[in-house]
């Protein structure tokens, strides 16, 4: 299977320096666990990654400062096994300051990318031959919270398509998950569908179920899950967990959230912990159980992910310069570590290939 890796390539501040090359193409035998590197187009900083809902093409961001006229790019998804396994389609400019999230809007048509420091959400059309439109929308968050350092003004961290006409928008600086309606190029605020996440908690990244009846949310400065349930077409609060040990003293630093594709396993990253956390989610009772730890098998967990048929969990850890595999246990969910990959240097997205629709 497929496997596209991004990463960090220059020196963003003195605690991150990338020492990546751009977009690695790996390959994840689904039989074994093990990966194979199969090539790397040059690309600065491209932090995040995704892929159209169609497969046939990838789009990737430049995490810069806005002084450095960061772009956000398409790439071709070439299945031929000859030349280059992307090829490169076009650019645009990125008027956002460290993007770090970019995703597809349910219907297809448009590539939705958030910047960090400058707050903001950027709306791009996508056409049928994969070229990236100029933007059509530039949503600036206003606001802060009480963490003077952390939340001084509005930090757009992830962006959470719901369906054809909804998406979410988690901001850490303003402790919230915000909801936009859009329709025919339009979008439109819903503060009556916002989500409200404990003040302090710098809400980082969510996951909806695969029934999409509950939303999960997790925090990087408290690193807690906290859940909702749909009710009336919006999301309504139910509980928020813990995810790191009692046992740890350090300061909490949530990264990414994945959702087993059966919906019972829950999965996230904590990077100062160095460690995946599991939890099992009963969707019937709507609770979250705790199921056990797992060292990552590296430095900085900032991402991973779980492969379609839900058997491999692949873990980035980005200050180690490693890809980890575990096996997913059927049953409990619990992890195995299977192979460490070394060949993709400050690794920050795990993304999987898509079967191709024509």
């Amino acid at each position: 299977m497929r496997l596209y890796i991004g990463c960090y390539t220059t020196k963003l501040t003195e605690e991150l320096v990338g020492k990546g090359r751009g977009i690695y193409v790996l390959e994840l035998d689904t039989s074994n666990g093990k990966i194979k590197y199969l090539d790397c187009i040059e690309a600065t900083n491209p932090s995040y990654l995704a892929i159209s809902n169609n497969g046939r093409f990838l789009f990737a961001l430049e995490e810069n400062p806005i002084e450095e006229l960061p772009k956000v790019s398409s790439f071709g998804i070439n299945r031929s096994g000859a030349g280059r396994h992307l090829e490169f389609i076009n650019k645009h400019e990125l008027p956002g300051s460290f993007a770090c999230h970019l995703t597809i809007s349910k219907s297809g048509h448009h590539l939705i990318v958030g910047s960090y420091m400058s707050g903001n959400v950027l709306i791009y059309p996508i056409t049928e031959e994969g070229r990236i439109g100029p933007y059509i929308h530039n949503v600036i968050h206003k606001g802060n919270g009480p963490n003077k350092v952390r939340q001084e003004a509005p930090h757009v961290h992830f962006i959470c398509p719901d369906d054809e006409d909804r998406f979410y928008v988690v901001d850490l600086g303003i402790d919230m998950v915000k909801s936009y309606g859009f329709s025919h190029d339009r979008i439109k605020e819903q503060p009556e569908k916002n989500m409200q996440i404990n003040s302090g908690s710098g809400p980082r990244h969510m996951a909806i179920s695969p029934s999409g009846n509950h939303a999960f949310v997790f925090s990087e400065l408290d690193a807690k899950i906290y859940s909702f349930k749909k009710l009336d077409g919006r999301f309504e609060p139910l509980e928020s967990i813990p995810t790191l040990p009692l046992e740890f003293k350090g300061i909490p630093s949530g990264a990414a959230i994945r959702i087993h594709p059966n919906g019972r396993f829950i999965y996230v990253s904590n990077r100062g912990y160095n460690g995946i956390t599991i939890f099992q989610f009963d969707e019937k009772s709507e609770k979250l159980s705790w199921s056990g730890y797992v060292p990552s098998g590296g430095k900085t967990p900032r991402d991973m992910n779980i492969d379609p048929e839900g058997n491999w969990l692949v873990c980035a850890n980005q200050d180690s310069n490693n890809l980890v595999v575990f096996e997913i246990n059927p049953t409990s969910g619990r992890l195995l570590q299977n192979s460490v990959n070394k060949e993709v240097k400050s690794p920050s997205c795990v993304l999987f290939g898509k079967e191709e629709i024509r």
